[in-house]
């Protein structure tokens, strides 16, 4: 066992080292101390002072982007942060003590959700406890901001009165979801959408830096009334869009969508001269049944076109002098096979022997794949020249993001067959966007100019105009003056005796061509489980002799009775024209001025309560032909410097036409026939549900849909 006394003198020993370190450690904490105080603490302070004191960034306030009549589409409205420095150098508690009840009564009435005792105690605690900054109130308006600068002891200055106004921007859209596609946004910085992200760098702006100082909680106050560096404003994008008719054309499509049950759609409205974009909406239907402006379809969706792409094809043949409008063809009962593949037209039985012309009027399957395949299935290329010729290949480069290339099958193509250039005849193995279709379309109303489609005017800083976009001339001529003559010729014919001749009114002359495309489903071709889907078109242009705008409208999968382009997508074309029509006064000139003198005897009379129009023309001393039919309605129409009504009578089971009809005129009739009237809008009448001469339903419930005109 060990001595005592040894183990003693080996602890006494141990504590006397950690003594001894613990005492040279506190010596060395002392020294460095003393050398931080007496050598560096001046520089220790500097750097304190630079981490609560530094320059931040004062965004600059983005650009706006409007309409083509310059109202806005989306706005940075300014916002601030109302704050205060109670212990402003300028404020002392005499000054504080008089005017805070009267100050923190006026923020209670302009922004109640606190009492003025509660902002009175928010005060005088950060006072008390020496802070230079206490936020009052978050994203007050302008307005709100002008107010806050006439209170009690804010209404001294921001020095003597200590208030604290930081401006902040929130992007607004006054039509909230017009155009929401084609306006865009920018996410993150990093996601690109519409004008918005396109243009971001032009609107965006040049941020400013001001000298702040963080008082706590993450907070940082300005600590000179100037900025170092005063933020640029971003520029303002003028666009091409008119907000009433892309107002008509969303109602349009949007009623046509839930009509007939369709997946999704689009349509365009352009200016044939300029290619200026007026309206473009887009609509797909979401999980919760409703639908919305999911993806910008116009652009982005490059699909089979159907028939519409018989009009460049029929065009090539024209251009090599194979084919004459008069020229026949026989279309085999309606179901022909081609290469081993069979073709089908859509009207039960065929057409019989018809000629060219009629080909395109009622939109002939079998008849264009036989031009096509007799004239270029030995020499593909050559067809492929005609139809690159035309410009139709051409990429749009639309000035914002997203939109697809064509795509057009070669000869090199994996997928190329020998019955190839037939299909594409008839619109198959090829692939455009609608507003590809729709330039091809715009450039025939604009004698064979093809423009380039645009959607900005141009770019202004404040009222100063800094950029201007000009019409670019993609293809002077698309073909040759004789075929753009019988084109057109085509073209109006589908309207007047074609597969759109349910579109026609008296009111206004226009042209176009209905497409009717199966969709393809991948790997599982044209036909699932037994079933196919379509997606119908209209594309054409207005007035027929002397067009001035174009427009298309492409649905996709409707599920309701019909799925023809004439039936499906030529209502929305009718919709928006019809508006464009009834507001542009030009427009009514050249009808005037096309018509020499019955035009200024006899007016334009929208359908309506019989009784009332013939008291109307009656006291204008024009004549009505069968005024004395006892209908409620009726359409008139013109015959020669006359007047005819054609009477509507109204019948229990079958429900008439009341487009272009006011809901005075139609209402009590339908109440006292016990139908259920539902409106949407005011204004006339631009759609219907049930559709016309459907039978009435166990319901009775019509909904209308109104716009002003």
């Amino acid at each position: 066992m060990s001595n005592p006394v040894e183990i003693k003198k080996a602890i006494l020993s141990r504590l006397g080292v950690v003594y001894l370190v613990t005492f040279l450690v506190a010596v060395a904490i002392l020294a460095q101390v003393l050398r931080i105080q007496l050598t560096g603490g001046e520089a220790l302070r500097a750097e304190a002072e630079s981490v609560s004191e530094t320059h931040r960034i004062i965004p600059s306030s983005r650009g706006n982007i409007l309409a083509r009549d310059e109202t806005a589409l989306a706005s940075s409205l300014p916002r601030y942060d109302v704050a205060m420095d109670p212990n402003s150098s300028g404020t002392d508690q005499t000054l504080l003590d008089r005017y805070l009840p009267e100050l923190t009564a006026g923020l209670n009435r302009m922004v109640p959700d606190k009492t003025a005792a509660q902002y009175d105690q928010m005060i005088r605690k950060a006072r008390s406890e020496r802070k230079q900054f206490v936020l009052l109130h978050k994203d007050a308006s302008f307005d709100e901001a002008r107010a806050v600068r006439t209170l009690p002891l804010f209404n001294l200055g921001q020095y003597k009165g200590g208030l604290i106004l930081s401006l902040v921007s929130k992007r607004e859209k006054p039509y909230k979801l017009l155009a929401s596609r084609t306006i865009g946004y920018v996410s993150d910085g990093e996601t690109v959408v519409g004008i918005e992200g396109s243009f971001d760098y032009f609107l965006k702006g040049t941020d400013g830096r001001r000298l702040e100082q963080r008082v706590g909680g993450g907070t940082w106050m300005p600590l000179n009334v100037d900025n170092e560096i005063e933020p640029v404003d971003g520029l303002d994008i003028v666009t091409t869009i008119d907000v009433n008719y892309q107002d008509v054309a969303e109602s349009a499509l949007y009623q046509c969508m839930v009509d007939n049950m369709a997946e999704y759609g689009c349509t365009i409205l352009m200016e044939v001269k300029t290619g200026e974009i007026l309206a473009m909406a887009n609509l797909g239907l979401a999980d919760d049944g409703n639908y919305y402006e999911i993806k910008n379809y116009a652009i982005n969706e490059c699909l089979e076109p159907g028939s519409t792409f018989k009009v460049p094809a029929i065009m090539a043949a024209l251009e090599d002098g194979y084919v004459k409008p008069t020229d026949l063809y026989e279309t085999y009962g309606g179901k022909f096979t081609l290469h081993g593949q069979p073709i089908t037209d859509s009207h039960t039985g065929g057409f019989g022997t018809i000629t060219v012309q009629e080909i395109i009027e009622h939109s002939s399957n079998i008849g264009m794949a036989r031009i096509i395949d007799k004239f270029y299935c030995t020499n593909p290329e050559h067809f492929l020249e005609r139809i690159y010729a035309m410009g139709i290949n051409k990429p749009l480069n639309l000035e914002i993001e997203g939109g697809q290339d064509p795509r057009i099958k070669n000869p090199k193509s994996s997928t190329w067959s020998v019955a190839t250039p037939a299909w594409m005849g008839f619109g198959y193995e090829v692939e455009l966007t609608p507003l590809q279709i729709l330039n091809f379309y715009n450039a025939i109303a604009n004698d064979g100019c093809m423009v380039r489609p645009r959607l900005v005017k141009y770019l202004k800083s404040h009222s100063q105009i800094v950029k201007t976009y000009k019409t670019d001339v993609m293809k002077s001529s698309i073909c040759s003056r004789e075929t753009l003559r019988i084109v057109r010729s085509m073209l109006e014919g589908v309207v007047t005796d074609g597969t759109a001749k349910g579109l026609k009114t008296d009111l206004y002359t226009f042209a176009g061509k209905t497409g009717t495309a199966v969709i393809a489903n991948n790997a599982e071709g044209y036909k699932v489980g037994g079933r196919k889907d379509y997606r119908a078109s209209f594309v054409g242009y207005f007035p027929a002799d002397h067009p001035a705008y174009s427009c298309i409208c492409v649905v996709s999968r409707p599920r309701g009775t019909s799925y023809y382009g004439g039936t499906v997508s030529g209502t929305v074309f009718r919709a928006i024209a019809d508006k464009v029509y009834a507001t542009n006064l030009s427009l009514q000139k050249n009808l005037t001025a096309s018509e020499d003198t019955t035009i200024e005897r006899v007016p334009v009379v929208s359908p309506g309560n019989l009784e009332k129009t013939n008291r109307v023309l009656s006291n204008l001393n024009i004549p009505l032909l069968g005024a004395k039919s006892a209908a409620p309605w009726a359409q008139i129409i013109r015959k020669g410097d006359l007047l005819q009504a054609q009477p509507i009578n109204p019948k229990d089971s079958v429900l008439p036409d009341f487009i272009g009809m006011g809901l005075k005129d139609v209402l009590p009739v339908l109440e006292n026939m016990g139908y259920k009237v539902k409106v949407k809008g005011s204004g006339r009448i631009v759609s219907q549900s049930p559709r016309p001469g459907s039978y009435r339903d166990s319901t009775g419930v019509i909904e209308f849909q109104l716009t002003a005109l």
